[in-house]
C-alpha cells in the first residue's frame, strides 16, 4: 500500500509516518508534500492509493484547492482546528484525524479505509464532504483595552501583524491590539474573500489596500492604509495565489 502525506510541518509529518509504520509496517510512504502547488501536482498524478491531507497548509486551505482537482484516491484529512464542520466528516467515507493524532484514532481511520477500499467511491465521497464543509468565519474579535474589553468587527480590521511571539490587530484608525494565538490560527478564522496572508508577518484586508507595486522576482509589494509597520512583500510562493485572490478567485 502506497500513500502520501500532505503536511507543511516537518515534525508533524514525520510523527504521522512513524505512527502509520507502527500499525502498517508494510505500507510505503512515497512522498511528503508541504504546500498547495506541490499538493496539486502530486495528487493529480500519483501512484498513491491513499493520502493523509492537512486541511490548513502554510500557504492556504487544502480542501479549497482540492475542489479543482480530479482525484481518484481516498483522502483522510488531518486538522488542528475544530471549527471546521467536523461532524460532516463522520457522514462520509473519508475520515479525519484531529491533531495531536492519537494511535487509536489513526487505527480507526485506517480500518475504515481498508473496509471501504473495495466498495467506496472516494472521489464522490470527499467531494460531497467539501460541499457540506462550510467554515463559520468570525465577524469580530474580542480585545483588551486597558482594563476594559471591546469588540472589533472584521470589517474594521486593516491587517493582522505577527511580531516575535505576539500577534496584533491593526484597525482602520491605525490602533494596535494584542490578541491570543498566531497568524496560522487567525487565517482560518477570517473570510478568505476579504483576508489574505501575504507572508509570515501579515494577513491583510483587501479593502485597506492602498497601492500595489512590482517587486523583484515577480513578487508584489503591498501598501496599506493605515500603513504596515514594515514592508509588506508577498512571498514568492504566495504571489500567484495573491494575484488570483485580487481578481476574486479564492483558493
Amino acid at each position: 500500500m502506497k500513500y502520501l502525506i500532505i503536511e507543511d510541518e516537518t515534525l508533524a509529518a514525520e510523527r504521522l509516518r512513524e505512527k502509520i509504520a507502527e500499525q502498517r509496517p508494510n505500507w510505503q510512504c512515497i512522498g511528503v508534500i508541504g504546500n498547495l502547488s506541490q499538493m496539486e501536482k502530486a495528487l493529480s498524478n500519483t501512484a498513491a492509493e491513499l493520502a493523509f491531507v492537512d486541511i490548513h497548509l502554510g500557504d492556504g486551505l487544502s480542501f479549497l484547492a482540492l475542489e479543482k482537482l480530479e482525484i481518484s484516491i481516498p483522502l483522510i484529512f488531518t486538522t488542528a482546528y475544530d471549527q471546521y464542520a467536523i461532524r460532516a466528516f463522520k457522514h462520509n467515507s473519508v475520515d479525519y484525524l484531529l491533531k495531536p493524532i492519537h494511535n487509536d484514532d489513526l487505527q480507526s481511520a485506517i480500518k475504515k479505509f481498508e473496509s471501504q477500499k473495495e466498495s467506496a467511491r472516494p472521489e464522490e465521497d470527499w467531494r460531497n464532504l467539501l460541499k457540506s464543509l462550510k467554515p463559520n468565519y468570525k465577524e469580530r474579535f474580542l480585545v483588551a483595552q486597558g482594563e476594559k474589553l471591546k469588540t472589533i468587527n472584521c470589517s474594521d480590521i486593516a491587517f493582522f501583524h505577527a511580531s516575535g511571539k505576539h500577534c496584533f490587530i491593526h484597525d482602520r484608525q491605525g490602533k494596535e491590539y494584542l490578541i491570543d494565538g498566531k497568524l496560522k490560527d487567525v487565517v482560518v478564522q477570517v473570510s478568505p474573500a476579504e483576508f489574505f496572508q501575504i507572508n509570515r508577518q501579515f494577513i491583510i484586508n483587501l479593502n485597506y489596500i492602498s497601492e500595489l507595486q512590482h517587486y523583484s522576482k515577480s513578487r508584489v509589494k503591498v501598501i496599506m492604509q493605515p500603513s504596515l509597520p514594515e514592508d509588506g512583500i508577498v512571498s514568492s510562493e504566495r504571489s500567484a495565489r495573491f494575484k488570483a485572490w485580487l481578481q476574486g478567485e479564492i483558493t
